[in-house]
């Protein structure tokens, strides 16, 4: 059942873009902590786990990217997962804000045209952003989607060793996880809606499906840091950012009994497209980044 009511749909796409901005504010402060930090898979864990506690930038990082996953998870309550992940996309754009704004970088046409492809995609899925009032999901193909999950990261870390560009499979593979986490955030959301429940109660603590969430995403962000310490933030960001949102647009559909709407689909492919754009002639600020 949905709710066609312009209040709740805008709050949906308001909660998501703060989500957003504050994950992509973390990730910014990650990639610049990351290159003084000891490599992961390199250095001892006790090692790692010690510099990244007492770099500042990594823990305002963490903190920030901690609140804007609490803001998805409201988000994930009330919206598609279909639509909240792909417009979490449209942070990227901070980036952009950042060179233009405080830095006084001036754009290639090339990334012009991926600022605009990725603002009419989001204003496309905000316009088909409806509140879901989901109350079961699909167990047997969340199960078959986290085990071919799974087996699709064993075999890209597998090959890993090999790569010449290992950032482009830990990149890969982060989005895997992210997607995911992602789609084990919507069930945890709807198990809890359908008991007449909030998500956000001390009962969560205690519930399996938080743990695989907490599993996929920590996950992720080891590997994430790993990827930002051996290659370009211009290349991880978009490829996880495409692998997570085609994740969860299937599961959307698979799982959710979502609608995937021929305007939704064309948003997602305006900001997928948008945001490879952004990253193929990447501005001095993004190669700060890099």
């Amino acid at each position: 059942m949905r709710a066609h009511n312009f209040t709740p749909c805008m709050a949906v796409v308001f909660i998501t873009l703060a989500a957003t901005v504050l994950i992509q504010l973390g990730y910014f402060l990650w990639k610049l902590s990351a290159d003084g930090q000891p490599k992961i898979g390199g250095a001892p864990v006790w090692q790692v786990i010690r510099s990244l506690a007492t770099d500042w930038r990594w823990v305002l990082g963490f903190v920030m990217t901690s609140f804007g996953w609490v803001l998805f998870v409201q988000a994930t309550a009330l919206g598609d997962i279909s639509l909240v992940q792909p417009l979490m996309s449209a942070g990227d754009l901070l980036l952009v804000i950042l060179a233009v704004v405080f830095l006084k970088e001036r754009l290639q046409i090339v990334e012009w045209g991926g600022v605009l492809m990725t603002v009419l995609g989001a204003v496309a899925l905000a316009w088909n952003a409806e509140v879901s009032y989901a109350t079961s999901f699909n167990t047997m193909h969340l199960q078959i989607l986290l085990v071919c999950a799974v087996l699709a990261g064993l075999t890209l870390l597998f090959a890993n060793r090999w790569a010449l560009r290992p950032e482009v499979f830990l990149a890969l593979v982060v989005g895997l996880c992210f997607g995911s986490g992602a789609v084990l955030t919507k069930a945890m959301t709807v198990a809890y809606s359908a008991a007449g429940q909030t998500v956000m109660t001390w009962a969560v603590i205690v519930d399996p499906l938080l743990l695989a969430v907490i599993l996929a995403n920590v996950f992720g962000l080891i590997l994430l840091q790993a990827a930002f310490q051996r290659g370009r933030a211009a290349v991880i960001v978009p490829l996880q950012l495409a692998v997570a949102n085609a994740v969860t647009v299937l599961a959307g559909a698979a799982i959710f009994n979502e609608e995937i709407t021929a305007l939704r689909a064309f948003g997602i492919v305006l900001i997928v497209g948008g945001t490879a754009l952004l990253h193929l002639k990447p501005s001095s600020v993004k190669q700060g980044l890099a």
